[in-house]
């Protein structure tokens, strides 16, 4: 809404600028009054932007996230042309009638708006506003493909250069999944884990997590820390999805005669985070701690439990943001090449 505000308030300087150019014929309109335009044009501006913003981001996160972009490209362009109607007809009677000032009447008004509506001027506004409705949903578009936040920093160039940070990583390991895809087959398998990957997103993003990758089965989901601490995020994260999973499990058993469920690994620490590649670049992180994460995730078969959290993470919540978990020590890994053990906690809701 403020950007296209900042765009329809520029147009209208625009304008005003050639109006006022010596060298140029257009010479001064005697109905183009600044400050009408300036009034006129943030009003129109943040209308649309409201009214398309609300529809693209609404659109995009419940509709397009499961649909092409060729999909997308083709509504929004249809849904567009509508709307710009609307909001067209809405800008030439309002300067109809400011024009006319006391003559103005219906029919004074609709005669000086339709004249005005067979100019370029409209056309050029269809495409000019069109071309930054489809920016916005190529934007958005682009947001989901790197993921919330992640393209504002390959933007403002923040990982050009490696930093460190103190991460929370999270690795979710679909249970069985071998066994799955030999009984349902390589296509539906694919199917099954598109529709989970979907299913899950918002309940990841409700957490503050941050899809870091797919890898095959698996998620890898990650958190600065102050933001997996704050309110549990990270540990609520798993219990979310596990209730998302039952509330589903009537539509994946009849699509796929299963019910998927998963287990998880958590740890934090220091990464390295940084650019890489050249032709496709990517964001990632390295370090100890996501190979440490891997392997505490793979020690829930041999405890037999569905979420283990390392002692690291414990320590940094507060007494009061555990009280409605209960944990218990079962084990420790030792790291490679080094003699330092991570123990390992079993974590589950109290009842």
């Amino acid at each position: 809404m403020l950007t296209w505000t900042i765009v329809g308030v520029f147009i209208v300087f625009y304008n005003n600028t050639l109006l006022n150019t010596p060298y140029l014929s257009i010479g001064p309109s005697k109905i183009y009054k600044l400050n009408v335009q300036l009034l006129i044009w943030s009003f129109i501006s943040a209308l649309g932007g409201l009214i398309a913003g609300s529809f693209l981001v609404y659109t995009n996160s419940k509709v397009f996230r499961k649909k092409s972009f060729i999909y997308a490209l083709i509504t929004t362009l249809y849904s567009y042309v509508i709307l710009f109607i609307f909001l067209m007809s809405a800008y030439l009677t309002i300067r109809s009638y400011s024009a006319l000032g006391e003559n103005a009447n219906l029919k004074s008004v609709l005669t000086l708006a339709l004249s005005m509506a067979q100019n370029i001027y409209p056309f050029v506004q269809f495409i000019l506003w069109g071309g930054i409705t489809l920016l916005t949903l190529f934007m958005l578009q682009m947001n989901d493909k790197f993921g919330p936040g992640i393209l504002k920093k390959f933007l403002l160039g923040q990982y050009y250069h490696p930093k460190k940070e103190d991460r929370v990583f999270m690795f979710l390991d679909m249970k069985s999944s071998t066994t799955i895809a030999e009984r349902i087959g390589n296509e539906k398998y694919f199917n099954l884990l598109s529709n989970l990957f979907s299913d899950l997103t918002d309940t990841i993003l409700n957490n503050e997590g941050e899809i870091y990758q797919y890898v095959g089965d698996e998620i890898v989901i990650s958190w600065p820390t102050k933001s997996a601490i704050k309110n549990a995020n990270c540990i609520n994260c798993y219990f979310d999805i596990k209730n998302k999973l039952i509330e589903l499990s009537s539509y994946y058993q009849s699509k796929y005669q299963t019910i998927p469920s998963f287990k998880a690994g958590l740890h934090c620490g220091i990464v390295m985070a940084g650019e890489v590649g050249v032709i496709k670049k990517d964001i990632i992180y390295s370090g100890d701690v996501l190979n440490t994460t891997s392997r505490i995730q793979a020690k829930c078969n041999e405890f037999k439990t569905d979420l283990l959290i390392s002692q690291h993470i414990l320590q940094r919540f507060e007494s009061k943001d555990l009280t409605s978990f209960k944990t218990e020590k079962i084990g420790s890994i030792a790291l490679r090449g080094k003699k330092e053990e991570i123990i390992i906690n079993s974590i589950a809701y109290l009842s």
